[in-house]
Parts: C-alpha cells; structure tokens; sequence
C-alpha cells in the first residue's frame, strides 16, 4: 500500500492499534458522560393526568354531552359515463 515508514515505531500496525486504543478510549469516555449527565426537563415530555370523574355525578354527564349538533352535508356532482 504505502511505502511511508514512522520512524519512531517498529512498524505501522503499531501506529494503527495505538490510534484504534485512542478512538476506543474516546468513545468510551464520551459513552460514560452521555450515560451520567441527568435528564434535561426541556426534553422531557409532560403527561397529563385524566381528571377523576364520579360516575354518578350529573355535571360531569352534562359536561361530556355536546350542547351543539352539527349536520355536514357532501355535495358533489358525478361524472357523465358513456354508455357503450
């Protein structure tokens, strides 16, 4: 491949395990801080509690009952098939 020797080293697989160990090293490093920083409360999301409602009460019929019925009516033409 490349004929470039370090000089330092005894060879280049050397060169290439000692940045592998660096790189590994890093992301374990990186992985450590990811998993011991605490949750952020911008990225939590809220859930809501249903309100508790008696089954006998008579407002809370009321309230889950529509006060106003809409009608929606479709209009729209066919078209013309011809006839063989």
């Amino acid at each position: 491949m490349n004929a470039y020797r370090f000089a330092a080293y005894p060879s280049n697989s050397l060169v290439a395990a000692g940045v592998t160990f660096a790189v590994s090293v890093w992301f374990l490093v990186a992985a450590g801080a990811i998993l011991s920083d605490p949750a952020s409360p911008y990225t939590q999301r809220v859930v809501s509690q249903p309100e508790q409602v008696a089954m006998n009460s008579a407002p809370a019929q009321a309230k889950a009952t529509p006060k106003v019925h809409y009608t929606v009516m479709v209009v729209g033409k066919r078209p013309q098939t011809a006839k063989i």
